[in-house]
């Protein structure tokens, strides 16, 4: 099935028609994308890896999930679509952190928290997505993210949010 999306403008107005997954987004056109950082309610903070057959950026570590937000879908319903489909968490709250625009990506990226509770081992992984997994103290995410490769957007909003 092919992923469609909501065309966007420099000041995130959508635009009246839509883009689809592979195709050459037009200049000045953007899509817009989302990222969940997910907090255990022990304050940990989970880790995926892009499966080694991912594309782009395998081996890649991420927080929590992300992805395109769909045509005719809102931001955060995008969020919590990707969460349990990469995840399979359900979390018992989600706030918006901060809204960016990458000109270069052609993207515009909502970041949310999301909070869980629960057992850490319910993590499950979405096939050809994501391979591994960990939860870690936000004492150790400066030394991690600086030791693995990790998205520069993520290692600014770890550091800003996390401390």
């Amino acid at each position: 099935m092919t992923e469609v999306w909501n065309a966007y403008d420099l000041n995130r107005n959508q635009l009246p028609h839509l883009l689809v997954r592979g195709e050459k987004i037009p200049e000045g056109q953007f899509h817009l994308c989302v990222n969940v950082l997910v907090r255990h309610q022990d304050g940990d903070i989970l880790f995926m890896r892009r499966s080694a057959n991912k594309s782009i950026y395998p081996g890649y570590y991420e927080f929590g999930a992300g992805g395109s937000v769909l045509a005719g879908e809102d931001s955060q319903t995008a969020a919590l679509r990707e969460l349990e489909e990469e995840t399979g968490l359900l979390p018992d709250s989600i706030r918006l952190l901060e809204q960016v625009c990458s000109v270069e990506d052609q993207c515009h990226f909502d970041f949310y928290e999301a909070v869980v509770s629960g057992d850490k081992n319910q993590v499950r992984y979405q096939a050809g997505e994501t391979d591994a997994h960990l939860w870690l103290p936000p004492n150790e995410i400066p030394v991690f993210i600086e030791s693995h490769p990790c998205f520069q957007n993520q290692k600014r909003i770890l550091k800003k949010w996390i401390g």
